[in-house]
Order: structure tokens, then sequence, then C-alpha cells
């Protein structure tokens, strides 16, 4: 795999664009302000211009995404026919629809600077022209021609997949861009033409994720699907991780750029920017909020991110943080449809008061929010290479950064020393003051006080705990993070649990929690759960009526969402012996008649000899089975007679 320096010749695709295009290219890449470039852009914008495959690993906020749209973008407007109706010239495929919608909106704030594309993106207004209204005339603006690019978005959850096909043969894009899922969906319309001589580039954008095993039915139909005659780049902060894995999507040869960042002691480090400060916490596990709001009092920090390990934690601290430290959460996390999503992030962005972002790794990559300030990690990565892209989201583009990740003391604290080995250096946060034990004390009340407002949040913190634990034992590296060094009664306090929920590890770690719900949790003892009602007035109702019925020693009537299947499998379990035997020779019928279509479909397609085999061997079987059946009777088979 080579490495290349920055060409100092003008490549020539560069001749077919728009002088707005080219002159914004031209100062933003070569040359004329040299000083806005940063190295991935000077060094893979020409060679992804020319016929080489690339792969480029560089820093967080580098400005990988223009570095791979400018070559589409100016390979496009310089081919013959770009505008072919049905015929996609080049594919861009990222691991999130955020991600996605980021470089969709990239692209065309680039494509404003060539006029064509302009309008087809967004047609001219139509202009009337008369003094008097009844003999207006509308006037339609004569459109710029020439080659333009035509983007599509391609994610799920926003548009139906019939949806964005119409869109597809009204747009007529030559650029798609989306999540593996709904391009496996798109491109194997026959509305989409991907010829050999037409299709140009593939580019994945967080590559390293993408080559996971969660997205590799979806990439390995995306592949088969795109000729294997094209140009192929990756990108991403940690693609060297999946080096292994070019082969699998056709890559030969590739070029490889590594923009590397050199830190303060001289060192080169090409993981992190140099203006992203990364630190560190050890604590007990109910210091980590005390000390998390004594950090923001401290950064005075307006924008931060706070990635936590599960989709229901997500759930569960959205309503709990708010109180716990004085400032607007704002929830994203993958079980939350797009729509909601992208609004979310909006509101987090455009909030004029202090904000955070909670979120899980659905929003560790790629994704560009302006201004972060600050990045905490409460709960670490599954994955190691996952830090570095949270980590990321902070100090882009030049602009400092702090990113603090919480550690629980003595089990946790050998996690820094892994990061150094693997070249990512951690330093210690440290603090003005600690958290004191009536700082602690006071913020375990206040999580309770919100858990006893309703019930619901009751049940959100034991099926978020049950996650988190379920999670831990995941996290990566093991002998690091062992759920048998857990302190559970610290852990339990710093959720401000109520009572202890019933799951497999504490009966094996924690014993002591069966006979005790509320063993080591220091819940008052006036406090009883059971008069926490639900909000939801019905399941209020239901949970007094199984209240009554244990107090009269009766079985509780299961919730009306669960009764309709539980009557049914009783139903099942009471149908006469012979209904039972009758149905199982009606399956037993249609599958015999099943298989004997299949064979006969089988049959069907072979010559005469293969027939003459077939039957030979169906010969042999039924002497096999016939010889058994004696061999029962008589003694054992001895093979076949001579």
């Amino acid at each position: 795999m080579a490495q290349t320096d920055v060409p100092e010749k003008r490549p020539k695709s560069f001749e077919a664009l728009t002088p707005a295009l080219a002159e914004w290219i031209l100062d933003y890449t070569h040359g004329m302000n040299f000083a806005r470039t940063t190295p991935v852009q000077a060094m893979a914008i020409p060679l992804l211009m020319g016929n080489k495959d690339l792969v480029v690993e560089a820093v967080t906020g580098s400005g990988k995404t223009l570095s791979f749209l400018i070559p589409i973008v100016s390979r496009i407007l310089a081919a013959e026919d770009p505008n072919k109706k049905g015929h996609v010239r080049s594919v861009v495929v990222a691991p999130t629809k955020e991600l996605a919608s980021q470089i969709y909106d990239v692209c065309v704030g680039l494509l404003r600077y060539h006029a064509p594309s302009a309008a087809a993106l967004a047609p001219a207004p139509v202009e009337t022209y008369a003094d008097d209204e009844e003999d207006a005339m509308e006037i339609q603006p004569e459109k710029p021609t020439g080659p333009c690019v035509i983007p599509q978005l391609l994610i799920g959850g926003r548009t139906k997949q019939l949806e964005d096909l119409a869109t597809f043969s009204k747009l007529n894009p030559n650029l798609l861009i989306g999540t593996p899922k709904r391009l496996v969906e798109i491109l194997s319309s026959s509305k989409v033409v991907l010829k050999r001589h037409h299709f140009d580039l593939m580019v994945l954008d967080e590559a390293d994720r993408l080559l996971d095993p969660n997205f590799q039915p979806d990439l390995q139909r995306i592949l088969e699907l795109l000729p294997k005659e094209r140009r192929t780049g990756l990108f991403s902060a940690s693609v060297s991780e999946a080096v292994n894995e070019l082969v699998r999507v056709g890559m030969r040869y590739p070029f490889k750029i590594s923009a590397k960042v050199r830190s303060k002691s001289g060192a080169l480090d090409k993981r992190t920017p140099e203006a992203l400060r990364l630190c560190y916490i050890a604590c007990k596990a109910t210091e980590k909020l005390p000390l998390f709001r004594k950090v923001l009092e401290e950064t005075k920090a307006e924008k931060s991110i706070v990635y936590v390990s599960t989709r229901a934690g997500v759930e569960y601290w959205k309503d709990v943080l708010p109180n716990v430290l004085g400032m607007k959460v704002f929830p994203v996390h993958g079980d939350y449809k797009a729509p909601t999503r992208a609004k979310n992030l909006l509101r987090f962005t455009e909030c004029p008061t202090p904000a955070i972002l909670l979120t899980t790794d659905v929003l560790a990559r790629g994704i560009d929010i302006p201004d972060i300030d600050l990045v905490v990690q409460i709960d670490p990565p599954s994955q190691p290479k996952d830090f570095i892209h949270r980590c990321g989201r902070s100090g882009r583009a030049g602009k400092r950064g702090l990113a603090i990740t919480f550690l629980n003391q003595g089990s946790e604290e050998d996690y820094v020393k892994y990061l150094e080995l693997q070249g990512t250096k951690l330093e210690p946060y440290t603090l003005d003051t600690s958290a004191t034990s009536q700082d602690v004390n006071g913020t375990v009340n206040t999580i309770r006080a919100v858990l006893t407002q309703k019930r619901e949040f009751h049940d959100r913190s034991q099926k978020a705990f049950v996650s988190w634990v379920q999670a831990y034992i995941k996290t990566l590296p093991a002998d690091i993070f062992n759920v048998k060094h857990v302190d559970w009664p610290e852990v339990g306090r710093a959720w401000g649990l109520l009572r202890w929920p019933k799951m497999p590890e504490l009966k094996r770690l924690h014993p002591e929690t069966i006979a005790d719900r509320t063993l080591d949790l220091d819940v008052p003892s006036d406090f009883n759960i059971n008069n926490l009602a639900y909000a939801d007035k019905v399941r209020e109702s239901t949970r007094q009526l199984a209240i009554a019925a244990r107090e009269r020693g009766e079985r509780p009537a299961l919730p009306a969402r669960l009764a309709g299947k539980a009557a049914e499998a009783r139903l099942k379990q009471a149908k006469a012996w012979s209904s039972q035997k009758e149905a199982k020779a009606l399956r037993e019928g249609r599958r015999e008649r099943k298989e004997g279509r299949r064979k006969a479909e089988v049959v069907g397609k072979m010559n005469e000899d293969e027939r003459d085999k077939a039957r030979e061997l169906e010969k042999m079987i039924a002497q096999v089975r016939a010889q058994n059946e004696r061999d029962a009777e008589e003694g054992e088979f001895e093979g076949f007679d001579e």
C-alpha cells in the first residue's frame, strides 16, 4: 500500500468546472489560499480525481468530507453525458442517518457554486409581469444549461422506499448518499442503472464501522450490485484497523494517506487533533455526577455531549440529569425515528442556554456539531476504537476542545494504560474541589426525588440498570471491565435505585439482594415502593387490581396485552389429542406434497443421463432402507450381495 505526496500538477478534470466552482475549489485546495487546506484534502483530492483507490486515515475534524465530495463533483462534471436518465455515477455510504444527512448537506452547499446543479436542486421561482392582475403572465426564468451534479439522500425513517424511488425517477440523480440498508433497497430497483462504463466512484465514510459484521450483509450486497471496475475510497479516523478487509471491498494496491499530528512532546500522533485535550477522572461511582457538575461550573461549557452505553440509559438519564446538573438535556438514540433525532439535534444546536446532548454511539462518528466545548463519557465505549471517535466530536477544525472520561477507582484505571499502549494518551483532570459526602448524598436524593414522582421513572431505572450491566459485560478489554469487580452497593446508590432489579448477574454476584431488594441502597425506612403510583391511570388501575388479588391469595390477572396470548396458549394445550393428531397428519401431508413438487422440478431440469443416475441412487437408497428393516428383525447388515 503506497503513500503519496501532494502533487503540484493541477488535475485535468478541473477544466470541466464552471469558473465559480473551480475558483472556490482551487481557493480551498490548490494554493490560492493554501493556509486553509488540510493535509488530507491536499493529498486525497488529486488522487481521487485520478484513477486511484484510496485509504484515508485522518484525525477527526480534518476535512475528510470535502476531500471526497470535491473529486466526486469534479469527475461527474468532467464525464461524458453525466445526466443520462437512471444512470448513477457515484455512491457515498455512511453508517448512520445523521452522518449521511450531514454529507448531503455539505454536498448541496458545495453545489451552490455551480449554477446548473444549483438550478436542478432548487428551481428558480416563477416571476409574474403585468400591470393588470387579469392579464398577468407567468414567465419561467431560463435555466442554466450544461452538465450538473444531482445528489439524492437515501435514509430510512425519513421517507418510505417507494417515495425514494419516485423521487429518483423525477430527480434523475447521478450521486446517491445514504445508509447501507436503504441504498440496497434502491440499488436493487430496475429503475436504477449501474453500468460499468458509466459508474465511477464508491466512497465508504467511517469505513471501519461499515466493515463491522453488523453492516456486512448490506455492504456485501452493495458491492455485488456495483460494477467491479470502479474507484473506491475508504475514509475514517481509525481505518487502519480495517485494512485486512480491503480485499473484500475490491481494492487492489490502494494508496494510503495518514494525516498525522505532532503532539506537544514532539512525537507524531495520528489519532487525535492537537487542539483536543483528553482527560480522565477516576472516582467512586457515586461521585461521577457531583464531579461532572463541578466540571461544568469550572469550564463554563455551553455545549456538551454526554455518552452512555445503552438506549435505555438515555431514556432514564434524560429525566434525571436536568435536575442534577441544572441544564437542558436533549436525548438522541437509535430507537428514535429520524425526524425526532433531527429535531432534538436542531434544538440542541440552537439552544441559547447551556445544554447537553445525551446519546449513545449512534452519534459517535463523523457528526460535525458546531462548537462542542466538552465531551463526557459516563460509560466507556464497548469497543476501544470508538473512544477516539467519541472524543473527536470536540476540538474539530482547529478549535480547542476537552474530552473527559469517568472511570471507577481501582477496577478501571488500567484503561488509561491500555489506551496509551494504543497510541492515545490521557492526562488526569484536576478539579479545584473534590466531591464531598454532602455532594454525593444530595445527588442521590435528587435522583430519588425524580424517581418518586411517578412509577414510570422507577421502571425506567430498573430497565436501564439491567441494560447497563449487560453492556458492561460486553465492554472491552474484558479483563479491565470485569463485572466481578463491580462495587454493587456503590453503583446502586449512584443510579439512585429504589430497589434492586431481578437479574441473574445480581443473583450470582450479589445474592443477598434476593432476600432483601433494598439491601445497601440506603433507601429511607419509611419508604414503601407499593405506594408509588403510575401516572397512567389504566396502568395504575391494573396494578391495584393485581395487589388486591395477591392479598386474597389469588393469581393476578395478566395485562390486556398479554391476556390474549396466554388464553391462546391454554386453548392450544386443551385441544383433544385426536384433533392434534389430525393436524399433525395434515402438516405431514403438506410437507410430502411440497417435497414431491420440489423433486419434480429438479428432475425436470435433468438430462437423460442425470435421470438414470438419480434412479440408480434412489434404488440403492431403497435397498438400504429395506435391508435396515430386515436387520432389525434378523441381525446385523452385512452389505450388498455381489
